[in-house]
């Protein structure tokens, strides 16, 4: 989409930034993305529990294009409150290709807002709002209560009571149910008493060849199904557990 989100949850600023093209080439992927800018815009040592933590949702070139397989993930990154170091956790579902329909490749949380929030993204429109009547419930009370605010065709990514207590090991929940489970950053979420991000979008996801593209996707599905596909429709990750036993 070309271009990314900035919010600074102290003061409340809002920025939006469009990058060079060889940023999205030389930093493939949300992983990439995430760990370009924050190498580049944070400091070492900071708390990841502080102010100057940088938290990420982000998305990669193929996210949103419905004709190629496994493109809905998206990645949380931001220091790791477990682990000190770099932090990651990726997942499907709505989240990231609504993120692009409306209007962004990713965006960066920084400072600590005063009050619990949640921001809503609308078609390129982005707007922190006061989410004190959701602290405190969990993921799908959460998720719940933004629906009926917002209307069915969001999707959310939210915390519950282990992230705003800042649980090390909380994820950041979606789609009611789902989880970016890795590296604690529903904590993350917490200490920058960031309650939920909801996205909203009707773009199209530009891609210059769309016959091509899908002639990848199914390139790309035949050599996945088999063994593999069963195994990880029937049991997702987990399923790599009992494979390795």
């Amino acid at each position: 989409m070309g271009k990314l989100l900035f919010v600074d949850l102290t003061n409340g600023e809002i920025k939006e930034e469009a990058p060079e093209e060889s940023l999205y080439r030389d930093f493939m992927g949300g992983y990439g993305l995430g760990a370009r800018i924050l190498y580049s815009r944070q400091r070492g040592g900071v708390d990841p529990l502080g102010p100057e933590n940088i938290l990420g949702f982000t998305t990669g070139p193929l996210t949103g294009m419905r004709s190629m397989v496994m493109a809905p993930r998206f990645t949380v990154v931001g220091k790791s409150p477990l682990t000190g170091g770099w932090g990651d956790a990726n997942s499907g579902g709505y989240f990231g290709p609504y993120l692009k329909f409306a209007g962004y490749d990713a965006v960066f949380f920084s400072g600590i807002s005063p009050r619990p929030v949640y921001l809503f993204i609308d078609n390129g429109q982005a707007e922190l709002r006061d989410a004190a009547h959701l602290w405190g419930k969990d993921s799908r009370e959460t998720d719940d209560g933004l629906r009926s605010e917002l209307g069915a065709t969001v999707a959310i990514a939210c915390i519950g009571p282990a992230g705003e207590r800042l649980s090390l090991i909380a994820s950041v929940m979606h789609d009611v149910g789902s989880a970016a489970a890795r590296s604690g950053l529903g904590a993350v979420m917490g200490s920058k008493r960031l309650k939920a991000v909801a996205v909203r979008g009707t773009m199209e996801v530009p891609i210059p060849d769309k016959e091509k593209v899908a002639q990848a996707g199914k390139e790309f599905l035949r050599q996945f199904e088999g063994a593999f596909y069963e195994r990880f429709k029937t049991w997702g990750t987990c399923g790599d557990n009992a494979n390795a036993a």
